[in-house]
């Protein structure tokens, strides 16, 4: 009994840990890239890492970004800061990511932050004035598939050719429904139905292939695309073919 007495003070020693609590599914969560800064006063809720698991199909950029997101609400983070981001290579079809998580009281003004950084970033892109729509062709610098480059295409017109960290500014002088795609030994395809005065942003990749990887395209929401596409190269046109249509970096071809 003496024990049982004990045991029961102990217990009362201890301090209890409560279990962190769920974010909505609809409550904002704030993600900073590799190079953005966490505030001060933001509290830790751990680390994240997705992997691959050898069975996912659904693993594009935004889909991973998406599962990020539910997790973080899951662990009661409403800040995920990047630290790796691993794309399609050899080894996996899917994108990989190691982050940090945070909870911050007082998001408000982060969001403020973030979205004013943002808007004047794309100001300096796309003026509002501005009659055509703009497309953000980029490809974050990566070790796999490094020296694969590949022409990427408006319809039948080739508008630019994809070097790994490179960057390129597409105007689109009559914005409709067009196709951009690119080919190595596969074809990769996305349809866009371009507006003026809009800005579309294509982050491109290099996956995994039978000989020399084939193209991995996701198109960003601009949130996240202004921030990667800034944290990129801006590189020339390369053997571009005539068309009034199209033109890049200002200079038509």
């Amino acid at each position: 009994m003496k024990y049982s007495y004990t045991l029961f003070f102990l217990c009362l020693l201890v301090p209890f840990v409560a279990a962190a609590q769920e974010l909505p599914a609809n409550s904002s969560v704030v993600i900073l890239l590799t190079d953005g800064q966490v505030p001060a006063n933001a509290k830790s809720k751990g680390t994240l890492r997705i992997k691959d698991g050898g069975f996912k199909t659904n693993c594009g950029y935004s889909q991973t970004f998406d599962e990020a997101r539910r997790k973080a609400q899951a662990a009661g983070a409403n800040i995920i800061k990047i630290t790796q981001i691993k794309p399609p290579d050899g080894w996996s079809s899917c994108y990989r990511m190691n982050m940090d998580l945070y909870h911050l009281e007082e998001l408000a003004p982060l969001i403020a932050e973030q979205q004013a950084a943002e808007d004047s970033a794309m100001r300096t892109l796309l003026p509002d004035t501005a009659s055509y729509a703009l497309l953000c062709v980029y490809r974050p610098k990566s070790g796999s598939g490094a020296l694969v480059q590949y022409n990427v295409h408006v319809n039948d017109s080739m508008v630019c050719r994809v070097k790994n960290g490179g960057s390129y500014l597409v105007k689109i002088y009559h914005p409709d429904q067009a196709r951009v795609w690119a080919r190595t030994e596969k074809r990769e395809e996305v349809v866009l139905n371009f507006q003026a005065g809009k800005a579309y942003f294509l982050r491109c990749s290099v996956g995994m292939g039978a000989f020399v990887g084939r193209p991995v395209f996701d198109v960003i929401d601009a949130a996240m695309g202004i921030r990667e596409f800034n944290g990129t190269k801006a590189e020339k046109v390369v053997d571009s073919t005539e068309d009034p249509v199209y033109s890049v970096a200002g200079k038509q071809f």
